[in-house]
């Protein structure tokens, strides 16, 4: 016996489906819930109009019983306008539908939030980085202690941003770290500040220098990038350099005035030890390859460039750092000027010390601990600098984007070149305004107000 088949497909018993088919009828108005802004435009249209008027502007179609329903709710809305109104003005809850007291919901109580609300500020007043993870942790503990079961509470994401909107707080960067709270270095600064003013007097000083030295990095790669919701790798690119960086140690005085940098990159060390003992003396610790590389960067940028196998700065380097700068004043008869150098074994060498006697330059050593708050290129020089060299690897990265979209090609990202880097120091030590530089004195209070008039051009350098 065969079988027929249907040449067509039996139709679905039950409801209709009406999912991508626009309704036809008007609206009943029967699950709208309106805004605090809706309500107050409501209410002011209904004292210049009918509510026969209102209903037929704000719920049109609506007949019958639900016409009556609509009526009463607007006479409902008319005996709160006072709270409509207020509520209605405030940006942050106009478009809400209603309000409720803060923690009306919450799982825990007002006075158990507080309780850790006081915990972090303790925390943080002692310099405890708080996280959101060492948060809910806490708040798992009270709410055990309050006997509430884990799946009663579960200290989620929702409730700590709520704890959050509650309490005043959020996630914030960290701008310095230390042992020191603002108190110790405010009463650090105050010393420090007597005891150079102290020298200032005795030493009969002239003139005023501070020098700090930084690492310049051949990238700056972000700690942040988009990508997408949920991605559980966030992969950046590199060119392999991320950790190799220069030292570069900058110069300037009370007046305003930035002298050239003294850069040191990193150069390999030969396996012979009259090479390496001929390129100390000769070519600033360079191969002659290399140095003919620095020669052209000295043609172009007043910096001086050194090298050795760490990049790191040293005595011997320290000693040509104030031959270049105060070598002039060898033999002379010169009143004292006042260099305040970072405690580091490589400024205060016996040598150092000797060669700083000869040239009458008095050394001063910045509180170690306290160089955030003491010293005037932490507090004022280091920011600008930092944030130009950050611009100019941005930019570079996008010409090497640029590059990789007209060459079709993989996409390969490019370290800058010692000639780039030195430039982009250059320019960004150059670009430092004057009133930045003598601001950081001010701050650090080895001056008491900013000169009126300046006694050496920004771009004049003594000689050497």
């Amino acid at each position: 016996m065969t079988t027929t088949q249907r040449d067509y497909h039996r139709l679905a018993t039950g409801r209709p489906v009406v999912k991508n088919n626009r309704r036809t009828s008007p609206s009943k108005h029967q699950r709208e819930f309106a805004t605090y802004a809706k309500k107050l435009h409501v209410l002011q249209w209904l004292e210049s109009h009918s509510m026969e008027s209102t209903l037929d502007t704000f719920f049109k179609g609506v007949t019958g019983t639900a016409r009556k329903t609509a009526w009463k709710k607007i006479l409902h809305w008319r005996k709160q306008r006072d709270h409509i109104a207020e509520a209605a003005n405030s940006p942050s809850i106009a478009f809400n539908r209603t309000t409720r007291v803060p923690g009306t919901a919450t799982t825990l109580s007002t006075e158990a939030e507080e309780n850790i609300a006081n915990w972090v500020c303790q925390l943080r007043a002692d310099g405890v980085p708080v996280s959101r993870l060492l948060l809910a942790c806490k708040a798992m503990e009270v709410a055990k202690d309050l006997g509430l079961k884990p799946n009663e509470f579960k200290a989620s994401q929702p409730w700590i941003t709520g704890f959050f909107r509650r309490w005043g707080m959020t996630m914030r960067a960290k701008t310095r770290s230390g042992q020191a709270n603002l108190a110790q270095g405010e009463a650090a600064l105050e010393t420090f500040s007597a005891r150079i003013q102290e020298v200032i007097r005795t030493q009969a000083i002239e003139k005023e220098y501070n020098a700090d030295q930084t690492g310049i990095n051949f990238e700056y790669l972000p700690k942040t990038t988009i990508d997408a919701t949920g991605a559980k790798t966030v992969w950046m690119k590199c060119s392999g350099h991320e950790k190799d960086r220069m030292t570069a140690m900058l110069l300037a005085d009370t007046k305003g005035t930035k002298y050239p940098l003294f850069l040191v990159l990193k150069s390999p060390k030969s396996k012979i030890k009259e090479v390496v003992q001929e390129n100390l003396t000769e070519r600033n610790g360079f191969g002659k390859q290399v140095w003919r590389e620095v020669q052209e960067l000295h043609e172009r940028h007043p910096s001086r460039i050194f090298g050795n196998p760490t990049a790191w700065w040293n005595g011997l380097i320290s000693i040509a750092f104030l031959k270049y700068h105060f070598g002039y004043r060898e033999g002379k008869d010169v009143k004292n000027v006042l260099l305040l150098w970072d405690d580091f074994s490589a400024h205060f060498t016996d040598d150092v010390i000797a060669y700083t006697k000869k040239v009458k330059v008095v050394l001063e050593k910045i509180p170690p601990t306290f160089t955030w708050i003491c010293q005037p290129a932490d507090v004022a020089w280091m920011k600008p600098l930092k944030a130009h060299m950050r611009h100019q690897w941005v930019k570079h990265l996008r010409d090497e984007i640029e590059k990789a979209n007209l060459s079709e090609g993989k996409f390969t990202l490019r370290p800058p070149s010692r000639f780039e880097l030195v430039e982009w120091v250059n320019e960004a030590w150059e670009n430092i305004p004057r009133k930045t530089i003598i601001k950081g004195f001010t701050k650090c209070k080895i001056i008491s107000t900013m000169p009126t008039s300046v006694e050496v051009p920004e771009s004049t350098v003594e000689p050497a």
